[in-house]
């Protein structure tokens, strides 16, 4: 096996150093220029997210890549050794053939197959592809579609989700040669965004202006990339339309005028279907290809190659000419550059609200790169609400995808430590739910019932909650439904989380706490209209008041059953009628009762809640047994 492997090696290094022409068709680079490029090659084109041929993964495709290929060709075991870079001719195996096809790229032939790329079938058609410069290319003009006929002029192919395409005088056998012509809106599947897949295939795209003015300057002997005049208008560069047009004139009419195609491009002279009587032209003199670059809403630009010149030709026409269309590598939509908005430090409170960009493509969402205890209201929202802890700094990322790629951006938070602001959200860090807050004097209550919690059946008597380190609702009717709009019932143990101390946080998010019998004192004499704060009215029990109960209840029959008596919602509670659930497992009162805990006991079993019903505008104060399941408001602490 040494011997093999060292025969091996030998021979590739002989051909690889001495004879480049045993892998190309074109003439070899100078003996100078082969030692140069042995050595490194650190600029090939990626493929995805890696870099064809380097198959040792230290960032260049040289001859050490070889060395690895052949050592695990051999049988050896090299690490690192990626296999997606070493699938350079993309036939799914790893073989002499990938050897070869490496030894063409690290020597630079023109016209090689791309990369790591296959060959590409599509609507019915297989095309070779092509590597020039940086750029990987289709190699023969697209014939995707269903030929229709071109018997009159004007715009014939429509946006009716069939790709429709015209054959050179109505023939078919053209489209099979030449590759079909389209108008530039069919091209373009009648969007006009640059860059867009249009009819190519996915992970191909409509090359654009710029994408074109890229690959003339690859091409040409004389002006290379970024040469002002590849932006000129008109017939431009040395030889970049010979280097790009097929040679001989098996398809091009005489003289071909320097064509050597030693680009690979293989650009055909498919003519064009014209506009206004829908007639044919120019076959075999001029090959016509679409960009996606609009100039107007009337025009989009081209490119074309003629038999009598060596330049390549750049204007803008009208968007119902038919001409080819050649894609390129490259999928679209790419996401639109996420931006995640100013940083916020020293914030107020515990809530943020963000401030990232809306992607034209793509879809955005929000995530925690660092820190604990916070949340996100709709993290799929660029202005999505963030709650967070004071005192905590957080990095967050603001992440855009489409099915091509991903772009992150990322912003930092930070809580002062303040004071949350009544009036704001409150989103629960444990499950993200947002809750509205309102101020009601000196108190900041939640106005909307928790909602905390894993439901469990209620289906026997008794305390069914337990202190199991987990929180657990019931929901009316044993319907996950009824929580998510009138929030979850608890059994007071289960509420106050094992605990007797009256105003604990129990169930409540941190900084909140289970409101005492003498907080829904302070509450009911804030919103009663006759009976003020500290009434000895307050200290009864039953009914109390004159219209606190009715100042309290969400106003309309949404929620309520009629008559709903009273009901203002002046104060901004928004109370619901959640029922409750008995000891014996049933359920009662949704739509008629609101009945809510305090965290004040009256005995060892009972503690003290909040009643308001349909039909009356004052508020019960009552005792319950600890089994019965009631709603719970959540009030901030002082």
């Amino acid at each position: 096996m040494r011997t093999r492997f060292c025969y091996f090696m030998m021979t590739i290094a002989i051909l690889v150093i001495i004879h480049p022409l045993t892998f190309a068709t074109d003439s070899p680079l100078s003996a100078s220029n082969r030692e140069i490029l042995i050595l490194s090659l650190p600029a090939l084109p990626l493929e995805d997210d890696f870099q064809c041929g380097d198959v040792n993964e230290d960032g260049f495709v040289n001859v050490l890549d070889i060395i690895t290929m052949v050592n695990y060709i051999m049988g050896g075991n090299p690490s690192p050794f990626n296999m997606n870079t070493a699938d350079i001719n993309a036939d799914s195996g790893i073989n002499v053939l990938d050897v070869i096809a490496i030894v063409n790229i690290i020597m630079q032939v023109p016209g090689l197959p791309c990369g790591c790329v296959a060959p590409v079938t599509y609507e019915g058609y297989t095309y070779p592809t092509v590597q020039i410069g940086s750029q990987c290319w289709f190699r023969e003009n697209l014939n995707a579609g269903t030929m229709i006929i071109s018997d009159a002029g004007g715009q014939l192919q429509t946006d009716n989700g069939i790709i429709e395409k015209y054959c050179y005088n109505n023939l078919a056998v053209n489209c099979e040669v030449y590759g079909a012509l389209y108008e530039w809106n069919e091209a373009m599947q009648y969007i006009t965004e640059e860059g867009a897949q249009g009819i190519c295939p996915y992970g191909w795209h409509i090359p654009t202006d710029e994408e074109w003015k890229i690959l003339e300057g690859s091409s040409d002997s004389q002006y290379p990339v970024g040469d002002p005049i590849w932006d000129e208008e008109g017939t431009r560069g040395f030889d970049a339309g010979g280097n790009l047009k097929e040679a001989g004139t098996v398809h091009w009419n005489a003289p071909n005028t320097g064509a050597t195609n030693t680009s690979g491009f293989t650009g055909l002279p498919g003519g064009a279907r014209r506009i206004f009587f829908g007639d044919f032209e120019d076959l075999g003199n001029w090959g016509y290809f679409w960009t996606s670059t609009e100039e107007d809403l009337t025009y989009a630009w081209r490119r074309y190659l003629s038999h009598s010149e060596t330049g390549s030709s750049r204007y803008f026409y009208h968007k119902n000419l038919g001409y080819s269309v050649r894609c390129l590598k490259g999928c679209w939509p790419q996401p639109t550059q996420a931006n995640a908005g100013p940083d916020q430090l020293n914030v107020l409170g515990t809530m943020a609200t963000m401030a990232a960009n809306t992607p034209t493509y793509g879809s955005g969402v929000w995530s925690i790169v660092s820190g604990t205890g916070g949340t996100f209201v709709d993290p799929w929202s660029p202005s999505a609400e963030f709650q967070g802890m004071s005192g905590n700094e957080y990095l967050l990322s603001w992440t855009i995808t489409t099915d091509c790629n991903t772009s992150a951006d990322t912003v930092l938070i930070s809580f002062s430590g303040g004071p949350f602001i009544c009036g704001t959200p409150l989103i629960d860090p444990r499950d993200g739910q947002s809750y509205p807050t309102v101020q009601i004097g000196v108190l900041c209550w939640m106005a909307a019932n928790l909602n905390i919690g894993t439901m469990i059946t209620s289906n026997q008597s008794g305390q069914m909650q337990t202190n199991n380190g987990i929180i657990e609702k019931y929901c009316y009717g044993n319907t996950p439904a009824q929580c998510d709009v009138y929030g979850g019932l608890y059994e007071w143990d289960e509420a106050m989380q094992y605990v007797t101390d009256e105003g604990t946080q129990g169930i409540c998010p941190e900084g909140w706490h289970i409101p005492t019998d003498e907080d829904w004192q302070l509450l009911e004499g804030t919103v009663d209209s006759q009976y003020p704060v500290g009434d000895p009215e307050w200290d009864d029990m039953l009914f109390r008041g004159f219209d606190a109960g009715g100042n309290l209840k969400e106003t309309g029959f949404e929620h309520w059953s009629g008559p709903n008596l009273g009901a203002t919602n002046s104060s901004g509670f928004t109370a619901l009628p959640g029922g409750y659930r008995n000891p014996n497992s049933q359920f009662y009162g949704t739509e008629s009762i609101g009945y809510f805990w305090s965290s004040t006991l009256i005995t060892p079993t009972e503690a003290l809640n909040r009643r308001l019903y349909w039909d009356n505008t004052m508020i019960g104060r009552f005792g319950a047994v600890k089994a019965t399941g009631y709603t719970i408001r959540c009030l901030l602490n002082g």
